[in-house]
């Protein structure tokens, strides 16, 4: 499913809200007070504009995804912005991250820790591969609880969401997974948990536009 949407994922993720992710994974690269010297991994890193967004605050990113036409994609954007050499994007699981253990400085996860299988290996994965006193930032999708908010935002999520999604991917499926994976993602509260268990601390839950993006951050333990 994502390979037969890379061509237009961009586009889409542009378009469908507003402009305003980049606004959120700007606030999560914020959120890492990176220094210049770090090392930053990126999991379920897509077309790469996590680790684009990381400049100049890394000094090295890695990025890792399973689909291979969005790597190949965002290999064409890393070597358009002049960032091969800081730049490196692995094809990886992210219930088995390709890297050492205690390897990186910080680790991203954008939008993607709800199409993980197991979201609790992912987030002891990266828990391991954290060297100690690491940051953690993940985005994810949620439902706004504000009453005049919520239901004018599941009726545009859940109906025409997809439709201009199918109509401009051309993949009947995927655009109606969206908001079928929002929907079974654990709650805000329930994943704070989960990243507890995993070994994180100073967990935090903040959420983003009224609520339509929550921003996770924790801290691996020095």
């Amino acid at each position: 499913m994502f390979d037969a949407i890379a061509p237009r994922y961009d586009l889409l993720n542009h378009l469908l809200s507003a402009g305003i992710d980049r606004r959120w994974r700007n606030a999560a690269i914020r959120s890492l007070k990176l220094t210049g010297s770090e090392t930053l991994l990126d999991v379920c890193a897509g077309t790469a504009d996590v680790a684009l967004a990381a400049r100049p605050g890394a000094a090295r990113v890695v990025g890792v995804d399973f689909s291979g036409a969005m790597l190949a994609r965002g290999l064409q954007k890393v070597r358009t912005a002049g960032e091969s050499g800081r730049i490196s994007l692995v094809r990886g699981d992210a219930m088995r991250l390709p890297v050492p253990a205690r390897s990186v400085d910080a680790v991203t996860i954008a939008f993607g820790i709800r199409n993980v299988q197991r979201p609790d290996v992912a987030c002891a994965e990266m828990a391991r591969a954290l060297r100690p006193g690491g940051r953690l930032a993940i985005l994810e999708f949620g439902v706004p609880r504000i009453p005049g908010i919520k239901p004018l935002y599941l009726w545009y999520f859940t109906h025409v969401l997809p439709r201009i999604g199918r109509a401009i991917s051309g993949h009947g499926a995927a655009y109606s997974y969206l908001p079928a994976s929002v929907g079974t993602f654990a709650p805000p509260a329930e994943f704070v948990q989960t990243l507890r268990q995993a070994g994180f601390t100073d967990v935090q839950a903040d959420p983003l536009t009224f609520g339509i993006v929550y921003l996770y951050t924790a801290r691996l333990p020095g």
